[in-house]
């Protein structure tokens, strides 16, 4: 009987020294260890981030059961810095360090979004493995496709965006690399006055930055962006790429990446009339003119006679536009006898006595207001330059941009002799307006 009590208590007090087992998470500010095992037969592991005191490892996460005991057991390791893309919202205002007017809602694409206009776009990056990121600068990539096999591209940066950039960064509220100053975005940790895990930064160049991404945080982050030459009725979608890992940063579960269509070409084109005694291109007007009529009334024996129309262009494309002019008939009386044209031509005007010779009985002709034409040509940038019209359609006026109210002011001038046969004269001209895209 006393030796059966002598071995329960041997077993007791070999029970009460075993090694305690946790498999619990332990966390710094910044690091966390999941599923850890500590007990007293391993020593104690130090770096300048955290200490590991007597810890041991088994081979697998699992629990080992007794009639005496449950250990409960895991492997001692440590994740990677792991983020992911979760909500996202575009911006109208870019030049509101906060911005305000939203294109669409909440992980919603908008549409018709206009070449050349300057955007923002806030997005959550959220961090899964409780480690946080030194030094991480998110970069934007985009693509016509929504998982990216047709490739991703980076935007190009502001200072080398031209005519042939599809997208680039640009300079909108808030410095590039700074703090963002308040979160827009539901998900976003809490972000106020700059302070604040949810607060993440300004990105407006695939530059370097010492921003710190805390662990487990949904930190919101701004990329200001403009479409230069974007294709019209087109979709493009977006993500992130990030410094640490050197990889795009995925979408979270049930996330999408964001995206947007530009719009399709608009093109507006407008003939005005001008007003009589208006001064321009060197010329001050004779009669008031329409949209529809150049009308010169009755003209005097070797007197000249200058009227005037305003073509104006407003148009998203991205490589301009041309108007284009020609007449279907010449100046011409019931006889058809006709006011015949200057000698100066669309390609080679001329000064209008030059062009109007002493032998002609009458003369008109015609001055575009435009000083630089296509190829660069500046043939019609002196005031006194004509051309004659004629049955192919002529270079008139010319943008290799975007141009909004663009104003072209066309000249015609006429003069006749005593030698012009009397009669009422009247001929039709035709321009053509064409966007470039």
């Amino acid at each position: 009987m006393n030796l059966y009590l002598s071995l329960l208590i041997s077993i007791s007090l070999l029970l009460g020294i075993l090694p305690h087992a946790s498999a619990f998470d332990a966390t710094s500010t910044n690091f966390t260890l999941r599923d850890p095992v500590f007990n007293i037969f391993a020593g104690t592991g130090t770096s300048t981030s955290f200490q590991n005191l007597q810890s041991g490892g088994e081979n697998s996460i699992g629990i080992g059961t007794s009639t005496n005991f449950i250990l409960r057991s895991g492997s001692l390791y440590f994740t990677g810095f792991n983020p992911v893309n979760q909500n996202w919202r575009w911006y109208d205002d870019a030049e509101n360090e906060t911005p305000v007017t939203a294109l669409a809602d909440e992980n919603v694409a908008p549409s018709d979004v206009a070449n050349q206009n300057t955007i923002k776009l806030r997005m959550s990056i959220k961090e899964l493995a409780g480690v946080a990121g030194t030094n991480v600068k998110y970069r934007l990539q985009y693509s016509t496709s929504s998982d990216f096999s047709t490739g991703a591209l980076e935007p190009i940066s502001s200072s080398n965006c031209s005519t042939t950039s599809t997208w680039c960064y640009a300079d909108g509220g808030g410095a590039d690399n700074g703090v963002i100053d308040a979160k827009v975005l539901s998900d976003a940790d809490s972000c106020s006055g700059g302070s604040g895990n949810g607060c993440g930064t300004h990105n407006e160049a695939s530059s370097t930055t010492t921003f710190d991404h805390p662990k487990d945080a949904a930190t919101e982050f701004e990329f200001a962006i403009k479409p230069y030459g974007a294709e019209y009725n087109r979709t493009y979608f977006f993500r992130v790429y990030e410094s640490v890992n050197a990889t795009s940063v995925p979408k979270g579960t049930g996330e999408t990446y964001p995206s947007l269509s530009i719009q399709g070409v608009t093109f507006t084109f407008t003939i005005n009339g001008v007003s009589t005694s208006v001064a321009t291109e060197g010329i001050t007007t004779d009669a008031t003119s329409t949209a529809v009529t150049v009308p010169f009334g009755t003209l005097t024996i070797d007197g000249q006679k200058e009227l005037a129309q305003s073509l104006v262009v407003t148009t998203s494309a991205n490589e301009g536009y041309q108007i284009f002019v020609f007449e279907r008939t010449g100046l011409l009386n019931v006889y058809s006898s006709a006011i015949l044209p200057v000698t100066g031509t669309n390609a080679s005007p001329s000064g209008w006595t030059a062009g109007c010779l002493a032998t002609s009985t009458g003369c008109y002709g015609y001055h575009a207001g435009d000083d630089a034409l296509s190829g660069g040509s500046t043939r019609f940038s002196a005031n006194d330059t004509y051309a004659a019209l004629d049955s192919t359609a002529r270079e008139i006026a010319y943008s290799s941009l975007p141009v909004t109210s663009e104003t072209t002011d066309i000249i015609y001038k006429m003069q006749i002799t005593n030698q012009q046969e009397a009669g009422s004269y009247s001929g039709s001209v035709v321009y053509i307006a064409v966007p470039t895209f």
